[in-house]
């Protein structure tokens, strides 16, 4: 199936935001391509895809063959942070030349490309450490488009990703899924705590590590909050004695556990949700939406480290495919311990691509 047939036809009306329903991304991305070009990019509305209430949207048209060589992060995002997905619509070719990285600096509860005719890339368009925290906005089914798309059908980010790993001698990885399940803390049966689930607009946050030795004042650490929230704090001592466990990754990144040797603080962000829609892919690049990694834990041999945080989901849909882009949807590596107690890595989320 080429590329032009999934197309709605939507060429006329001069969108302008507004609140927006659509069947699936790729009819909400097609409903913008008759905007105006616009330099910078606007707040939309309230967002529902096939009936699934999503938060809210930024968007951004750009009329023409673009070219990024030297990228502007204004030019194609808004500083809104957490509460809004971002489109980002090429009404033609793109091409993001090597050593550029298309990237949002605030995090998004997901971040649409639609090209429609070819994107090269041969840089990296990311959104590694990026997944939202959204207490507020319950996370929702994301269809992507509807039909079969690379031997897939009907594709979706689901609500729930994996499971968040539990704290044990190394902390347990997080579950692989979706969206990838934090890690849990590192722990030598001193107070470690457990990973937080993914969710489709984040991966899962990282628990905090044990602490180690002995002082007085102990406290146990904690578990990474939901919703792609703060990774867990370490556990340690207030004392001034012993060593404290790493923080996990999150948003922000758990605190190390005080100590006299402290744990590190967890590393800030989870993978989070991009979507790539173009007529045909070209390039040696990567798309990517990677984990954060756990904080190290203080110096002893039975302090652990922190948590991981989990990756996201990457999906290109692609009428052709002529490219050796790479995808990647890695969870974020565990704290690194003296002893035997690393933290556990973030779950591998999602990366693929959808092709005819």
């Amino acid at each position: 199936m080429s590329w032009p047939l999934h197309v709605t036809g939507i060429i006329g009306g001069g969108f302008a935001g507004g609140d927006l329903s659509a069947a699936d991304l790729e009819a909400a991305a097609q409903k913008m391509l008759s905007a105006s070009h616009m330099s910078t990019p606007a707040a939309g509305g309230a967002l529902t895809i096939n009936g699934v209430a999503l938060g809210d949207y930024d968007y951004v048209v750009k009329r023409g063959n673009q070219t990024v060589s030297s990228f502007s992060e204004a030019a194609w995002f808004t500083a809104t942070a957490d509460s809004r997905a971002a489109f980002c619509v090429v009404n033609g070719d793109l091409t993001i030349n090597g050593g550029q990285v298309f990237q949002p600096a605030n995090r998004k509860l997901f971040t649409v490309l639609y090209v429609k005719g070819t994107l090269t890339l041969n840089g990296t368009v990311s959104m590694s450490e990026r997944g939202a925290s959204h207490a507020g906005i319950a996370a929702g089914a994301i269809r992507i488009a509807t039909g079969t798309r690379g031997g897939v059908s009907n594709p979706e980010i689901p609500a729930a990703g994996g499971a968040g790993g539990a704290a044990d001698a190394a902390g347990t990885a997080g579950s692989s899924g979706a969206t990838g399940g934090g890690g849990g803390g590192g722990r030598s049966g001193t107070g470690a705590a457990s990973g937080a689930a993914g969710t489709s607009f984040s991966g899962g946050a990282g628990g905090g590590g044990g602490r180690g030795g002995s002082s007085t004042g102990a406290f146990g650490a904690t578990a990474g909050s939901a919703d792609g929230g703060a990774g867990g704090d370490g556990a340690g001592w207030t004392g001034g004695g012993g060593s404290g466990g790493g923080g996990g990754a999150g948003n922000p990144g758990g605190t190390g556990g005080t100590a006299g040797n402290p744990g590190a603080d967890g590393s800030p962000g989870t993978g989070g949700v991009l979507v790539i829609f173009c007529d045909s892919l070209a390039g040696t690049g990567v798309a990517k939406a990677d984990g954060a990694a756990g904080g190290d834990s203080g110096n002893s041999s039975v302090a652990g480290g922190g948590g991981g945080s989990g990756g996201g989901s990457v999906t290109i849909v692609a009428g052709s495919d002529g490219s050796t882009v790479v995808v990647s949807a890695a969870g974020g590596a565990g704290g690194s311990a003296a002893g035997n107690y690393p933290g556990g890595a973030g779950g591998a989320g999602t990366a693929r691509k959808l092709v005819g």
